[in-house]
């Protein structure tokens, strides 16, 4: 059991105490009178013979609650005991509705909110904080007309001398009993807090797993011996830090939400010292509250173990894949969904479908996935069949009909170079029927044959592929087998564009532009509305484009200061829309009707802003706002 601690102000209350105890069989065995300037001693030496709580009263509980951080109960005075003074204060005034003063620390108060109508009297509450502030609380006490004054020790001698009637607080066994039971109360609950303790540390000392446990602040609360070899680091070393400044690879959104209760659970995949992990987390609830969250790490066991031979094969031939889901950034809520989603796919064995745009980051995102996977360790081969014809495509994938047999790595057939790692396959939508087919018997029955008329290979391979078309729509149409389409559409992802993302459409403009600045070192500054021009135009390629976009606009700047006419002209000259006429393609660059119409006016008005505005109705800051949108530059450089 807990052990209490019971240190009384006055000799008078240890008789009360000591009754208490006895009568009610409570466990203790200290009990002790102390005086003001020893208590911090006192609760120190109380401690150092196995108190581990402590009950107090007045000045003395605050010097221990400051000094020391031994659990602590205060010791109350009850509202019977307080009552019971105001009657005997009431007395002694002689006056029928007398003006009562009572100073005492706010620990030992109950509520006395309605105590001086009941008893007819005017009550002067004051709270000390300090002891030295005691003369100055009774002197203004006594200046708002106080008969007399409840108090300690040192509230009665202050007020004897400034002629204040006074009357020292009594201590009843009630207030006694009351700090014992919630002494007991608190004890029972350390009690239960060790034992929890104790279990879970046993969980964390027997636990294959990794286990870390953090409370509602997102610290470090207990790590299990597997973590702490993972780390190189003791539970004292980093208990209390932040969660995400000893393990940065955790997403922190992630754990915010599960620590606000937006989550209830969560599982991924993450790589920590060069090894795979699936991640669990679970909030911990107490009394309805998130508390806190239990992490737990499982090794995942690669299917590929590399021996030096493979592990040089793989290299040689290229047959690797770079990006982890670290080096791909995003501060977008529907990129960082897509990305969460792709960590989870990881878990997975099962055939992975993408449905992206040209120029996002699908690429890095299949291998991605590859390297937070079981089958880290294995090749990761690239297939792009645009423009092959069926046979091509077929001997691409599959070989030339001498499997593993082959010498050449590139007669094998890409299925068959990706054994035990992942083959990508770029616009799956673009394969043939035939090659469909034997992509799904591949999934189905991990085996490879060109045809159906020459054996069969055991491979065991992941399939990764890209589209940017409905297959849903193309297998109604019968132009891709139903079968594939179902295997595939089981764990799909979708990349947002760049346009649908701005946070990560300013961090690329910023990224190239610098970079681009530095190669082709020129100091070139983006005005304020350039920012604003680039999220309204259309980026088709994504990242592709708009990194080719603003190598082009610095290395043929001939301006410091880029302007949003200067990127509409270049938008517009490198992307303009191709339209067909009777002989053929012909390049066509359509303008709004408001563009047109205000180059009609400032070629009218030879460049003056001031008559377009008027005759358009509109001031001529408006007109300059429509200008920079359209990117119309006036030739006659008139600015009136």
């Amino acid at each position: 059991m807990t052990n209490i601690a019971v240190l009384l102000p006055y000799e008078d209350m240890v008789e009360k105490t000591w009754n208490i105890i006895r009568e009610n069989h409570y466990e203790i065995e200290y009990v002790k009178v102390i005086e003001s300037a020893n208590a911090v001693n006192e609760a120190r030496l109380a401690a150092q013979q196995g108190a581990e709580i402590i009950i107090a009263r007045g000045y003395h509980a605050q010097l221990i609650r400051s000094y020391t951080n031994i659990p602590l109960v205060d010791m109350r005075y009850h509202a019977q005991e307080i009552g019971l003074l105001i009657q005997q204060a009431k007395k002694m005034s002689h006056k029928e509705h007398p003006v009562i003063g009572l100073a005492a620390f706010e620990n030992t108060l109950c509520d006395l909110s309605s105590m001086g109508e009941l008893f007819g009297v005017e009550l002067l509450i004051s709270y000390i904080n300090r002891i030295e502030e005691v003369p100055d609380i009774l002197y203004d006490m006594k200046k708002k007309g106080a008969d007399c004054v409840i108090g300690g020790d040192t509230v009665c001698r202050e007020a004897e001398k400034i002629g204040c009637f006074s009357i020292k607080f009594q201590a009843t066994e009630e207030s006694v009993r009351d700090a014992i039971e919630r002494a007991r109360s608190m004890a029972y609950a350390v009690e239960n807090e060790k034992r929890n303790a104790a279990q879970f540390e046993t969980v964390l000392d027997i636990s294959f797993n990794g286990i870390i446990k953090i409370n509602g602040a997102g610290r470090i609360i207990a790590i299990n011996r597997l973590v702490e070899n993972l780390l190189g680091k003791g539970m004292e070393e980093i208990k209390g830090e932040l969660l995400f400044d000893i393990f940065p690879q955790f997403d922190r959104w992630i754990i915010d939400d599960i620590l606000s209760g937006a989550r209830e659970n969560y599982s991924s995949a993450i790589e920590l010292k060069g090894r795979n992990w699936m991640f669990l987390a679970a909030p911990i609830q107490f009394d309805g509250q998130v508390a806190g969250a239990i992490l737990s790490l499982h090794a995942i066991t690669e299917i590929f173990r590399k021996d030096r031979q493979l592990a040089n094969d793989v290299r040689l031939h290229g047959y690797t894949a770079e990006t982890r889901f670290k080096n791909i950034y995003t501060e977008n809520s529907s990129m960082r969904a897509a990305l969460n989603m792709a960590k989870e796919y990881s878990l997975s064995d099962s055939p992975v479908l993408i449905y992206a745009e040209t120029g996002t980051e699908y690429y890095q995102i299949a291998e991605a996935i590859h390297n937070n996977s079981i089958r880290k360790g294995g090749p990761f081969v690239s297939v792009n069949i645009n423009g092959l014809s069926e046979d091509k495509q077929m001997a691409v994938l599959f070989g030339d009909g001498r499997g593993l047999e082959a010498k050449n790595p590139y007669e094998k057939g890409a299925m068959i170079r990706a054994n035990y790692g992942t083959i990508y396959i770029k616009d799956i939508d673009r394969l043939s029927i035939e090659a469909q087919y034997q992509v799904s018997r591949m999934i189905l029955d991990g085996a490879v044959n060109r045809t159906d008329a020459l054996p069969m290979e055991n491979v065991d391979v992941r399939v990764i592929a890209t589209t940017q078309k409905n297959l849903q729509l193309l297998a109604n149409k019968g132009q891709f087998y139903e079968g594939l389409y179902y295997l595939m559409q089981g764990l799909v992802l979708e990349i947002p564009p760049i346009n649908s993302r701005n946070e990560d459409l300013q961090y690329y403009i910023d990224r190239y532009f610098k970079e681009f600045c530095r190669k082709y070192n020129k100091y070139l500054v983006l005005s304020n509305g350039v920012r604003q021009k680039f999220q309204e135009l259309r980026w088709k390629g994504n990242l592709l484009q708009l990194r080719s976009f603003l190598e082009r606009l610095v290395l043929t700047a001939t301006k410091r200061n880029i302007t949003e006419q200067m990127i509409q002209k270049l938008y517009e000259g490198l992307y303009p829309y191709v339209g067909e006429s009777g002989d053929g393609e012909r390049i066509v660059v359509y303008k709004a009707e408001e563009a047109l119409k205000i180059s009609g006016l400032l070629e009218k008005y030879r460049g003056s802003r001031k008559l377009v505005a008027k005759e358009l109705g509109i001031s001529t800051t408006t007109l300059w706002r429509k200008m920079n949108k359209y990117g119309i530059e006036s030739k006659y450089g008139v600015d009136e």
